[in-house]
């Protein structure tokens, strides 16, 4: 199984610092028709989670997630999915909510930085069937920077308030910030609440693999384009089976 990492839906792009990680609607659309017409079925992270079998039942399948929660995810892709059909996960900051991306632009003045989803925002998008929430951490943290007491409670608190607030709409699923991890921090995984982390490695997500260092693909602006898609499918094998 294929899993595929976006992070910002968004045209004109605001900040040329970050294009790479960052894809039109229109682009999107394309993703998703092209990965169809290709005869990849998309799948959600709930149905694999309900039913680990399809792991090894269905090989061609595929799931798309969202890192950070930005208001974006909810503005501009959400319309996509929906029109799509396309079931998708999004991480989301509980400890942010309606804030900026202070991880990566504290450099700029705060007007300039991309905004985070308010609670109120975040259950507009958990509204739509297409849609469900797994956990980021609270603030975007390095886990491996962390003291164990300290991803405890990241771990925990963010579990408390996402179960809390959106019920069957939250996946008990987790994507480390930046990706970072370590065997103290899949320890720490291990003792929590939480059945699979997700990673920023590239690899397909196999029945055999901890699920706690599950892979994905992150998805550049040019993977919008369906000759760039069907060459990077290519090239990681996903017609071999």
């Amino acid at each position: 199984m294929l899993i595929f990492n976006f992070h910002h839906v968004e045209k004109p792009i605001r900040h040329p610092s970050r294009k790479h990680i960052s894809i039109s609607p229109e682009g999107l659309r394309r993703f998703i028709r092209t990965l169809r017409l290709l005869g990849l079925e998309i799948v959600s992270l709930r149905d694999v989670l309900n039913e680990p079998a399809r792991l090894q039942s269905v090989k061609r399948q595929v799931a798309l997630t969202f890192d950070d929660g930005y208001v974006n995810n909810l503005e501009q892709a959400l319309p996509i999915l929906e029109a799509e059909q396309c079931p998708a996960t999004v991480f989301v900051l509980p400890g942010r909510l309606g804030g900026t991306n202070e991880w990566d632009q504290s450099h700029l003045p705060e007007a300039e930085r991309d905004r985070l989803m308010t609670l109120e925002e975040m259950r507009t998008l958990a509204q739509s069937p297409w849609v469900t929430l797994g956990s980021h951490g609270l603030l975007h943290s390095d886990f491996t920077r962390l003291t164990s007491e300290e991803r405890q409670h990241e771990l925990q608190e963010s579990y408390r308030f996402l179960s809390e607030h959106f019920g069957d709409d939250f996946l008990p699923v987790f994507a480390y910030p930046w990706g970072y991890y370590s065997d103290d921090v899949i320890g720490d995984l291990e003792k929590s609440p939480y059945r699979y982390a997700f990673t920023v490695e590239t690899a397909r997500w196999r029945p055999s693999d901890c699920p706690f260092k599950v892979p994905r693909y992150t998805v550049y602006f040019r993977d919008g384009n369906p000759l760039i898609l069907l060459a990077k499918l290519c090239r990681h094998g996903v017609f071999l089976d």
